[in-house]
């Protein structure tokens, strides 16, 4: 059954995108033991809290040993390739890649089961306003599995941002200017490029795709100054290409996924 599958990948965004502040990887990039151990246990946490329905003796050992192998990943990837190497982006993907094989491997060798008092414990719980709200989104009768649309959002909004960055950083792209000016423009472009993603894969979900438009033109007027700025433009339009693109590559996969993944 795939359902612990989507569940495994929801918990790896959780703790590798949402738990993980810049000081942990800061402090993993660093070779800190004190990032490792940080980031360990957030993956410990995580998949625990989001695969518990499916406790078993096997599921115990993945708890522990998945995170583990995830950190080995991480320390090969810092201990060969530092943060300024210039495949920093294609690093950063060929990463997320072996991590998502290594949780489907773990699958396959756990094929984990419903642990039967958990489950009916949930299904007493259980309310329907979840599958309305989806609904609203998904007309259609068939609906993606939670855990997925979940999965799909972590990974285009949070991992998102942290792949636009990478790409703005490369040497052609970046911007001079003092590094204060350069950490307040980051900081809040980060934010507006989570909230840009999140808006147009939602837009995207819901067919609306005329909408996006609306979205790009509030983003720019709010730089139309700046884009007089000839670098400043390359740099806003690279930028504001890629997180569209990602937005729009996850929409469409997810609408993929209503007709070839089966509700669970």
């Amino acid at each position: 059954m795939i359902e612990p599958l989507l569940w495994m990948i929801l918990a790896h965004v959780v703790a590798d995108f949402l738990l993980q502040g810049p000081r942990m990887a800061e402090a993993k990039c660093e070779g800190r033991p004190r990032g490792y151990l940080l980031h360990f246990a957030a993956h410990v946490m995580s998949l625990a809290l989001f695969t518990h329905s499916y406790i078993s003796f096997t599921m115990v050992i993945l708890w522990v040993a998945l995170p583990a192998v995830h950190l080995l990943i991480d320390w090969a990837k810092n201990r060969f390739f530092p943060p300024a190497h210039p495949a920093d982006a294609a690093i950063f993907l060929l990463d997320q890649a072996a991590h998502l094989l290594l949780i489907f491997c773990a699958w396959l060798w756990a094929a984990p089961q419903p642990c039967a008092p958990v489950a009916l414990f949930y299904e007493t719980l259980q309310a329907p306003t979840g599958k309305s709200l989806l609904a609203l989104i998904f007309p259609a009768a068939v609906l993606p599995p939670l855990p997925l649309v979940a999965a799909v959002y972590g990974y285009i909004v949070f991992g998102g941002a942290v792949l636009v960055r990478k790409v703005l950083d490369l040497e052609p792209l970046r911007l001079s200017g003092s590094a204060a000016a350069q950490g307040n423009t980051r900081q809040a472009g980060r934010y507006i490029g989570m909230l840009e993603r999140a808006l147009i894969l939602t837009l995207t979900l819901a067919g609306a795709f005329t909408a996006i438009a609306f979205v790009l033109t509030a983003k720019s007027i709010a730089r139309y100054k700046e884009l007089e700025h000839r670098d400043f433009a390359e740099y806003y339009l690279v930028g504001t290409l890629l997180s569209t693109f990602l937005a729009v590559l996850g929409g469409l996969a997810l609408k993929f996924a209503v007709v070839n993944v089966p509700p669970f």
